[in-house]
């Protein structure tokens, strides 16, 4: 009769066959399977050290590019907007860099800056629309006049780019105190600062796009509003561009936005490249031919229609004096 003594000594015996099993086992595979793990991770090692050499070759190869360009930079675009003169605004969380080394872009290529203009997180919250609607009327210059079906942001856009831009070369350079007056009363308010003398106004337009694109519910209704002044520039200016880094040609962010709006083709050029000299270079070529009625969008992103403007725009001739 079997009884219980002998159920737990084959249990016992059950179990230790197990453990013996196991550690024949290991014993026959350890030499084999630590030899091909040391393989793998030697190979992985080597491997990931190789990209790494790539990925510092290419960093060099890049800042060397980028220097090559900063030193010619200046060489290229000289000439290609001589005797213009042009307005920067900035979009809230733009790049202060970006625009600083766009600015001095542009300056190498001839161009008078009139001032910088840098709109604050207040001109895009929700909460402050109906005062900024209301300061719009309020300081809206005699001579302006506003689109019978314009949006409260369009409003806005049409009232500072009359103030900032004009088509007529002979009116620039020169202060305007009613334009003074309609940018003196947004600053009060908390809308926007300003730097230089934007008031004199500007022949082109550079607006610098936020940095990163928005996550924002209330993304949409964010670019719309910026969307509506390089287009406002336009209208009334001789041409405008919006310059911007990689982020802002992606979903949420201004230059995305600008490039799916039909109103906008052809008329405002954008660059989703500046935060790089080849891409602030090109800005300068993209306002040389926005000067030329032509407006396109460069840079890397979606919808691009090339690198930079083609034809390239030849620089402004230089006249010699007679002696």
């Amino acid at each position: 009769m079997i009884d219980f003594r002998y159920h737990l000594v084959s249990i016992i015996a059950v179990f230790l066959s197990l453990a013996l099993g196991l550690v024949v086992g290991a014993s026959a595979l350890r030499g084999p399977l630590v030899d091909q793990l040391k393989e793998t991770s030697n190979r992985l090692k080597n491997n990931n050290e190789t990209l790494r050499r790539q990925k510092d070759a290419v960093g060099q190869v890049n800042t060397y590019n980028n220097q090559v360009l900063d030193a010619a930079a200046g060489q290229v675009v000289s000439g290609r907007l001589k005797d213009e003169s042009v307005v920067f605004v900035e979009a809230p969380g733009a790049d202060d860099q970006m625009r600083a080394q766009t600015a001095d872009m542009v300056s190498k290529a001839g161009a008078r800056i009139s001032g910088y203009v840098t709109l604050q997180s207040k001109y895009l919250d929700p909460n402050q629309q109906a005062t900024l609607s209301e300061l719009t009327d309020r300081l809206k210059p005699a001579g302006l006049t506003f689109s019978a079906d314009a949006t409260s942001s369009e409003r806005t856009a049409s009232e500072l780019a009359w103030v900032l831009v004009t088509k007529q070369a002979a009116r620039s350079g020169q202060e305007d105190p009613a334009a003074g007056q309609v940018l003196s009363g947004f600053k009060a308010s908390g809308f926007l600062t300003y730097s230089g003398q934007p008031a004199t106004r500007a022949t082109l337009a550079v607006v610098i796009a936020p940095a990163a694109a928005s996550s924002d519910k209330n993304a949409d209704d964010e670019n719309k509003a910026l969307g509506a002044l390089p287009l406002a520039l336009y209208t009334y200016g001789e041409g405008a561009v919006v310059a911007g880094d990689p982020d802002s040609a992606t979903e949420g962010g201004m230059i995305k936005a600008l490039r799916d709006d039909d109103d906008v083709k052809g008329h405002v050029a954008t660059v989703d490249t500046a935060d790089v000299p080849a891409g602030r270079l090109t800005a300068v070529l993209a306002l040389a031919a926005a000067k030329q009625g032509k407006a396109g969008a460069y840079g890397i992103g979606s919808k691009v229609d090339g690198a930079l403007p083609t034809p390239i725009p030849t620089p402004t001739p230089t006249t010699t004096k007679k002696k």
